[in-house]
């Protein structure tokens, strides 16, 4: 019976402790600057992503002046494939389409 009580203290004690630690991570806020944070989030994503796309176009420009080396990859399923060269038609051989997609998707824009 003794046992069963201490290791009750002891459960009692950690969820004390990851309550306590939880609350820390968490603060309550009004609906409205909920989501102010979330367009925040979501502008600030879509930032990140416009950056990786500027970059693998910047990457696939300066590569086009290299020789084509060849390197060992893990090979894509047929549907992988498919996906790979609609986005490489799409992104890769329209590069100022790339703004223009982005830009009717909301992505990037201005409210003017």
């Amino acid at each position: 019976m003794q046992v069963e009580t201490c290791e009750e203290e002891k459960t009692v004690a950690w969820m004390e402790h990851k309550t306590t630690e939880a609350s820390s991570w968490l603060e309550v806020i009004s609906l409205k600057e909920s989501i102010l944070w979330k367009a925040w989030a979501g502008w600030e994503e879509g930032l990140r992503l416009a950056r990786r796309q500027q970059k693998i176009g910047e990457a696939t420009t300066r590569m086009e002046t290299m020789s084509d080396q060849l390197i060992p990859v893990l090979k894509l399923s047929e549907g992988e494939h498919e996906w790979l060269e609609t986005w490489k038609r799409q992104y890769l051989g329209q590069p100022d389409g790339i703004k223009e997609d982005w830009m009717d998707g909301g992505v990037i824009g201005s409210d003017a």
